[in-house]
């Protein structure tokens, strides 16, 4: 048995490992990976200060990637239904193993108001560090998928 370098986060690992034990990287090329279960992971504190400013402009109701990769970025709702996933027919992609396929779907109701219903994803989907089935989101609510962390704002906050 050798050891090789993990492909994303170079640990080292035994050579038939399928996925790496610190990252949950899969380490065989494949079309499309299954999802992995990991740990919920808390953010730290000290998140994307970009997270925290709120609405500007002519935004509408958005969510901001807080923590995980693209920290920083502004992702707008703008259609009714808004599917995240890891699937390339999500509107909102997250490209990690710790997101399944089709994740969570946020829905704009009749009265304006978003919510945020889990897909019976493998992580689960959680606000303010709770994990919910469905949940009517306000500004400022922290909503965790896989490893991504995003603040929701809504446009008239």
């Amino acid at each position: 048995m050798g050891a090789v370098n993990c492909r994303r986060c170079g640990e080292i690992l035994n050579a038939n490992a399928n996925f790496c034990w610190a990252c949950g990287a899969p380490q065989h090329a494949t079309s499309s990976p299954e999802t992995v279960a990991v740990p919920v992971v808390h953010a730290p504190d000290t998140l994307h200060p970009e997270a925290w400013r709120g609405p500007g402009g002519e935004h509408g109701d958005e969510l901001v990637i807080a923590a995980g990769p693209e920290a920083g970025a502004r992702i707008e709702l703008k259609g009714d239904v808004t599917a995240v996933g890891r699937h390339e027919s999500s509107e909102i992609l997250l490209d990690d193993v710790s997101v399944s396929r089709h994740h969570a779907v946020f829905t704009r109701t009749a009265s304006g108001r978003i919510t945020l219903r889990d897909l019976n994803s493998l992580n689960g989907t959680y606000v303010n560090g709770r994990r919910v089935e469905e949940t009517t989101l306000h500004s400022a609510d922290e909503v965790q998928i896989g490893k991504f962390k995003l603040v929701f704002w809504e446009a008239n906050s």
